[in-house]
């Protein structure tokens, strides 16, 4: 079963729509490459826009070079807050020496 989240953003006086799943989050992180962040973060937006004025709302925002910023927040409201943290080990992998 694959549920999805209504997310609700307002973009100036604009409030946008969008209907995202975890199957399209992960396509849209399988997508990403090195030298291509900005076209499947841009397509991700359209393919999970609830409405067309959403979709028109998206393409403004790529146009006025805000689609990361519109990304960053959708994508944080559709993930969970969630705090990691790194255990130490004392002992834990050494320095490895060079030789030569």
């Amino acid at each position: 079963m694959n549920n999805s989240k209504l997310i609700t953003v307002m973009m100036g006086e604009k409030e946008l729509n969008f209907q995202v799943s975890l199957d399209d989050w992960n396509r849209c992180v399988n997508s990403l490459q090195p030298d291509n962040k900005v076209a499947p973060m841009h397509n991700f937006l359209v393919n999970v826009a609830a409405n067309d004025d959403t979709k028109a709302a998206v393409k403004q925002a790529y146009d006025d070079a805000l689609t990361a910023d519109l990304f960053g927040v959708v994508s944080k409201e559709f993930k969970p807050d969630v705090e990691f943290t790194v255990k130490k080990y004392k002992g834990g992998p050494t320095k490895l020496s060079r030789t030569g």
